[in-house]
């Protein structure tokens, strides 16, 4: 061949347009929509910046969380192995629950997060980390809606050899082509994304792994769905943060079987994958801090979730097998269970825009991560949580998706939903939103400055026992356990710190059961108190030899009046603690309150020990909800005496608990399982008052 020949070839290869590359999301014919993706390009840009925005103000306000002690021990699981890694501790002992922390759901991911630490020493870290994957997740989900409206978009039958040149943008252009609709639809996936309230509810919710394993959940379906073999890469990453990410990988994958025969192959073995490493994790013990069992055995049993609120999840102690067994004899219970869950599993969906739901690639998933949290026993993971995070991510993809498809064939069709699923989202956020801060922040600013002075005072190798509802800041440490009930707690150390918040913090143990603690540690077990200040006690418990459990008081023993002073009492704590009392009556008001005890309605029997130079009232009121006044004594002037008067709380009295307005109700948190009776003492004022120690027990019956 002649070197001109050779050179008019080579020209005419370098002439020869490439064919663009077909993914499973893209039909056989269709051509790249470049007004739809040109239109697009400024949209994509402005979501990237909306969504730093709300990288930073999710970094501001869980660093307020932190600030404030609003961190529970939830965070501490996670808290004290990242610390301890950091600083060398290579196979971490997680105190908070007593077992190697591999073994807590096989969560080996806080190993590639413990770097962190030295990258900027602050326990904040860990929090931001877990914003960074959510926002992370929700950028790569933008990305993905991006992709499938300019795919979608494009799927105009080709044009046949020898056609004219397509119309200009506007003229002759299929409707999702046009840059307008393009860009209408990309901008309501951004908002079902950015102003859902869930997920801020969910960030808020201490630290989990779900955050982590997220953005490889949303790369691993992505790429499933284009048919790229680089979606093994996203495996480990997801699978590495535990066992309940597991269910990621069996989600995506049989949403690939669902989807299309290009993906069944793949698809089958992603579900394989997940199903065999969740069985080598049950097999090796891997998932000791939260067995199967704990959360779905009462399935296997019968036992309603309405039942469990406020009680030991039935069932518990069912092995795996046991409990499969009994839940595929019985799968109606799934369907029970569910149903009386349908309100929660509403509001997860519609925010996102719940057409995403049906969307076959992402059906599988969002149904397994809903059936993972509103199946768990009560009602803990029916509210917005970290569990839900797929959810709320991914429904709005799956609602784009179909729209994107309908806008191809009926663009105002597909304008009008999209404007009914904008209004929707902002009513969502308008309605709940405002809900954050007092479901989450209940610390407030004195006790977090007390709480902040009294962590300065302990040794960074003491022991520390807190309330579980501040117990987050306190975990970077060898040992931290939490006071969450009336049982027992470990003592391991030479000297334990007590850090004690009866009603600041979302708290676990009862109210009566934590003041009735502060009394015995000041009393018969001779602790020292170091600091006390807006409801926080802090004691310093040195326990005698071969002691190695403290037994905590049970909710009717006596609590001291010292550790529940009111607007106008102040705790006198010279002398010895027998003789402690709360100390007013120089001004109107209550000097005690807050001695607080969580009963089922019945008859009790009030008593309170007090001195008064003048009259005062002794009152029993019911607090759920609007307080209401169940008993009173006025009092006459006299020294200490101890007085009683009976208590009728036979009728229950329930307020109903924040649950939305209209279509956009939810009812995450059903009321108390019972009445809270606070006992409170009340002055005139102008006279001497003392009050000790006040106590609630059932009435004796009689007959």
């Amino acid at each position: 061949m002649s070197h001109a020949a050779r050179t008019a070839r080579g020209s005419a290869r370098l002439l020869r347009v490439p064919r663009p590359a077909r993914s499973p999301e893209t039909p056989a014919g269709a051509a790249p929509a470049a007004p739809a993706a040109a239109g697009l390009r400024l949209v994509r840009r402005a979501g990237y910046a909306v969504l730093a925005a709300q990288f930073l103000a999710m970094c501001a306000w869980t660093a307020l969380l932190y600030h404030r002690y609003a961190l529970t021990w939830d965070f501490s699981v996670y808290h004290q192995p990242w610390y301890l890694i950091a600083h060398g501790h290579l196979d971490p002992w997680t105190s908070v629950e007593s077992l190697p922390f591999w073994r807590n759901d096989s969560e080996f991911s806080i190993w590639a997060l413990a770097p962190l630490w030295w990258i900027w020493p602050h326990d904040v870290m860990l929090q931001w980390a877990q914003n960074a994957g959510v926002v992370a997740a929700e950028a790569l989900a933008f990305s993905w809606i991006c992709d499938l409206i300019a795919r979608r978009g494009a799927a105009a039958p080709a044009a046949p050899a020898g056609a004219a040149p397509p119309a200009p943008p506007g003229r002759g252009a299929t409707p999702a082509a046009r840059p307008g609709p393009a860009r209408l639809l990309a901008v309501t996936g951004l908002l079902l994304l950015a102003a859902s309230p869930w997920i801020w509810w969910s960030v808020s919710f201490d630290f989990h792994m779900e955050s982590v394993a997220l953005p490889f959940a949303v790369l691993l379906a992505r790429d499933l769905s284009r048919g790229r073999r680089r979606m093994w890469a996203w495996v480990p990453p997801i699978l590495g943060a535990g066992a309940p990410e597991a269910v990621y990988v069996a989600g995506i994958g049989l949403g690939g079987v669902l989807a299309g025969r290009g993906m069944r192959l793949r698809g089958a073995a992603l579900t394989a994958v997940s199903v065999a490493y969740s069985g080598l994790i049950v097999a090796l013990h891997g998932d000791s801090g939260a067995p199967l069992a704990r959360h779905y055995g009462y399935l296997a049993i019968g036992v309603t979730a309405s039942y469990l609120h406020g009680r030991v999840a039935t069932g518990a102690n069912l092995t795996t097998a046991q409990m499969v067994r009994g839940i595929a004899l019985h799968p109606h219970r799934i369907l029970v269970a569910a149903w009386q869950k349908r309100t929660d599993i509403t509001a997860a969906l519609l925010p996102g825009g719940l057409l995403g739901i049906a969307w076959r690639p992402l059906l599988p998933l969002i149904t397994l991560a809903l059936l993972e949290s509103v199946l768990s026993a009560g009602w803990r993971f029916a509210q917005p949580s970290f569990q839900l995070l797929p959810v709320y991510i991914l429904v709005p993809v799956g609602t784009l998706a179909i729209l994107a498809g309908l806008a191809a064939r009926r663009r105002r069709t597909a304008l009008a939903v999209a404007g009914i699923l904008i209004a929707q989202a902002a009513c969502w956020a308008a309605i709940w939103g405002p809900q954050l801060p007092g479901h989450w922040l209940r610390v407030s600013r004195p006790a977090a400055a007390e709480l902040a002075a009294i962590q300065a005072r302990i040794p960074p190798d003491a022991a520390v026992t807190a309330s579980q509802g501040v117990l987050g800041p306190f975990s970077g440490r060898l040992i931290v356990h939490a006071l969450v009930d009336s049982g027992t707690t470990p003592v391991t150390r030479p000297a334990t710190w007590f850090v004690i918040t009866p009603s600041a913090g979302t708290e676990l143990q009862a109210t009566a059961s934590a003041m009735a603690l502060i009394g015995q540690l000041a009393g018969p077990l001779h602790a020292r108190l170091i600091a006390h200040g807006a409801g926080v006690w802090a004691f310093r418990y040195v326990p005698p030899p071969g002691q190695r459990y403290l037994r905590l008081p049970a909710a009717t023993a006596p609590v001291p009046a010292w550790a529940a002073a009111g607007a106008t009492g102040h705790p006198v704590t010279s002398g010895p603690p027998a003789a402690w009392y709360a100390a007013g009556g120089g001004r109107a008001g209550y000097i005690t309150d807050g001695m607080a005890w969580l009963v089922p309605p019945g008859q009790y029997q009030a008593a309170v020990s007090l001195a008064a130079s003048g009259p005062v009232n002794v009152e029993v009121w019911d607090n759920n909800g609007h307080s209401r006044l169940l008993a009173r004594r006025r009092l006459p002037a006299a020294g200490r005496q101890d007085v009683t008067l009976p208590v009728d709380a036979s009728a229950a009295w329930h307020a109903g608990v924040y649950s939305g307005w209209g279509p956009f109700s939810a009812t995450f948190v059903p009321p108390l399982p019972g009445q809270v009776l606070e006992i409170r003492v009340w002055s005139p004022g102008h006279q001497a008052v003392r009050v000790y120690s006040a106590r609630l027990t059932p009435q004796p019956v009689t007959g």
